[in-house]
């Protein structure tokens, strides 16, 4: 008799447990739908004043990432471009080992102009293409003669994210 009061609870746990695991397949590392808005950004004459890692929501790159930070968001310089402000972003590795970051810089529009473009990428900014930067798939958006930002995400390419996090840029930026 006393299998059969365990029976319920027992299928509802397993039940349970699988809708649970279901999320940790190979799709967990997929974008996740973005929830996240951006104050306003005026873009100053010094791009460098510009703090990317306080005004972009954490939020947002985790869903473009598919994954949580694994630690704080770092400031740095973009590469050789002077007068540049970059935020990255670690999420540590997926499941097959592929490491999971992402970057963000703003830059005086001159960088945009030198870069290679692989393939247009429409309705964001002035004009947008996505390109494969030294150490992963990119999105370069211009903002009139003002600036140009950069979004990157790797190991895995990811063009849904990388325009969802361009897009929620660009949507902030004050021209």
């Amino acid at each position: 008799m006393l299998h059969r009061n365990w029976f319920l609870p027992g299928v509802l746990l397993a039940a349970f447990l699988l809708a649970a695991c279901s999320g940790g397949g190979a799709g967990a590392t997929e974008p996740r739908t973005m929830a996240a808005t951006m104050a306003p950004l005026a873009l100053p004459v010094n791009l460098d004043a510009v703090d990317l890692c306080q005004a972009i929501p954490q939020v947002a790159v985790e869903a473009a990432l598919g994954a949580p930070l694994a630690g704080a968001p770092q400031r740095f310089a973009y590469g050789d471009a002077t007068g540049s402000s970059g935020c990255q972003y670690d999420a540590g590795a997926d499941s097959q080992g592929n490491a999971r970051f992402a970057y963000v810089a703003i830059l005086p529009v001159v960088a945009y102009d030198q870069q290679p473009q692989d393939a247009p990428a429409s309705g964001i900014g002035s004009a947008a293409f996505f390109t494969n930067g030294a150490d992963a798939r990119q999105i370069w958006v211009k903002f009139g003669e003002k600036a140009a930002v950069v979004v990157a995400i790797g190991d895995v390419p990811n063009e849904d994210g990388l325009k969802a996090l361009a897009q929620l840029i660009a949507g902030a930026i004050q021209e």
